[in-house]
Parts: structure tokens; sequence; C-alpha cells
């Protein structure tokens, strides 16, 4: 596999395309609660019309872009993830899934990103409780690549979205690529002895844990499931035929996270390819150090992946 290396950020990467569309369709609304970026400065310069911020007040940033919407407006939000989330879910829930609203809501420090802020920062359950919500459309793209064509995909779905970004930059796995990310879901390697289903920051681990494995003498395939919900059931199937063991691996709780997608997937198509989940337990992280550090403490690094699914296999 080619040596890692690193690219713009997600979010403005996702900013840069969104701006050509905010450029033509001036029916698009951008809202922020105190959140800045780089590429945003250009949104307020160039389109003051269709740029607003509310401040540090979440709950109001989702009401205002439900008013918005209702007045036929296609809305884009920003926040931090966890305020996003968890401090607005009922507007989420009542104003903007209810109601079936064209607002793109994008979180910024999924998982651990904000790694030394501790757990008023940290963003492991916002997909176990958003995917509960009707209506709702999730996205959690692998870098900057994925992240810029979200721009498009997103502008193109009427319903209510959520985008979890990372913080700041992340490994680079498809500029040489043109995968079709509005399929949801991309194979990134094939194996037959298992199949890694990744997300988010977590497919490029998945990457170098399957290194490790192939030297060991597995067959081993990955894959990148950008898109949450829903899930594309008929193209993961087809990348999951044949292949003997499946482990999901994400920086998440285990409760309700992609892991269970995933196995409640299995139970409902009659599945019963063995599966190991990799994810985080049941438990708050108030280490310090980073969130590498984070990581090797809980075994969700490369090395802690593939020593655990050798171990499960038995190899």
């Amino acid at each position: 596999m080619a040596e890692t290396k690193f690219i713009i950020g997600m979010r403005d990467a996702f900013y840069e395309a969104l701006y050509d569309i905010f450029r033509k369709d001036k029916n698009c609304v951008f809202i922020t609660a105190d959140n800045g970026a780089p590429t945003l400065d250009q949104f307020a310069e160039d389109m003051p019309e269709q740029f607003y911020t509310v401040g540090i007040a979440e709950q109001q940033l989702i009401g205002m872009a439900c008013g918005m919407a209702f007045e036929g407006k296609k809305v884009y939000t920003y926040a931090i993830a966890p305020f996003l989330t968890l401090r607005s879910y009922e507007q989420n829930k009542l104003e903007m899934c209810a109601m079936n609203l064209p607002i793109t809501s994008i979180g910024v420090g999924r998982g651990y990103a904000y790694d030394i802020m501790g757990p008023t920062h940290h963003t492991v359950e916002d997909i176990s409780i958003m995917r509960a919500l009707p209506n709702l459309t999730i996205h959690n793209p692998a870098d900057s690549a994925a992240a810029k064509a979200l721009a498009e995909i997103s502008y193109r779905n009427p319903g209510p979205q959520y985008i979890r970004f990372d913080r700041a930059g992340t490994p680079d796995i498809y500029t040489d690529s043109q995968p079709d990310f509005a399929e949801g879901v991309i194979q990134l390697e094939q194996g037959d002895d298992v199949c890694i289903i990744a997300t988010g920051i977590m497919v490029s681990e998945a990457l170098k844990t399957r290194e490790t494995l192939q030297a060991r003498g597995l067959s081993v395939g990955v894959v990148d499931l950008c898109r949450l919900k829903p899930i594309n059931k008929e193209r993961l199937f087809h990348y999951l035929s044949g292949v003997s063991n499946v482990v999901t691996y994400e920086e998440h709780l285990l409760a309700g996270g992609m892991g269970s997608i995933i196995a409640e997937l299995f139970i409902d198509e009659g599945i019963s390819t063995p599966t190991l989940r990799i994810g985080q337990q049941d438990r708050f992280a108030f280490e310090m150090g980073g969130r590498a550090n984070i990581w090797k403490t809980y075994g969700l690094d490369a090395d802690s992946a593939a020593q655990r699914i050798a171990e499960w296999i038995g190899v």
C-alpha cells in the first residue's frame, strides 16, 4: 500500500465544493453556531445574504434552520458534533426529522477528535442516537476526497442529513481514485478470510490492520461504510459474498454504533457469518495524551485490532 499522506482538512474540502454550489443557487443558506473555518470566511464575505451565525446556541441553530427550510431554503448548519446532536436532540427529532426538512447538519470533531477536551467534547455516541431518527441520512467520510464529494451528494438529497467530520487533516485514501461515493459503501481491498468493515477515520486504520494480517497469511478485505444510514444492503452484501469472517471497526461506542448496524442487518437478512465488533466499550475516556493514546489505551489502534482479529480467527 502506498505511503499515507495528508491533504486539506475534510471540512474545508467540503466547503470549497459547497461554495460553488452556493454561488449558483441563491436559495442555499448556511448557519453556524460560533464555529469558523478558513473557507467559511469566503461565504461570509462573498455571500453575506446566505450566511448567518447564531453564536453558542445550538438549539436555536436548528430552530432557525427549520424556519428557513419551511420557507423553501436549502439549509446547511455547522457546529461541534456533540452539541449539534445531543444538545439539540429534541429539535433534531421534532423540528427537522419529523418535518422531513432539507437541512444538512455538519458536525465537526467526531469520535475522539477533540481528544484532550474529554467527554464533554468526545463524540462517540452520535451514530447511536441519530440513526434512531426517521428520515435522517447519516454520512461518515473517510477522507477529504470523500468529504468533497458530499457537497454535491448532500445538495441533491431533499431530506434531513447529518455529516460527521473530523477536526483536522485525515490520511488520504481516495485522492487518486474516483469511486462512486453516492453508493454509500466502497470496497478498498478484496479478501476471503476476513473482511474489515470500517467507517470514518478508522478506514485508514483498517488498511494498516490489513497489512499486518496479510503478513500473517490471511486474505483480508476492507470496506468503507461511508453512509451509515440508509445502508446500501445490496452493495454491501455483494462485497461480503464468500467472506469467511467479518469484523466491524469504529471509533464509537459499541452500543448502537456501526457494528450494531451490521449485526442488525445480519439478523434481519438471516446471515450467519461469524462477526467481531471492535469499538469502544461501555466507558468514558478521561485519558490525556491525545487521540492516539486513547486508541492504544482501549485497543482501538491498528496494531491492537490486528492482534485481536488474529486471536479471534486463531492464526
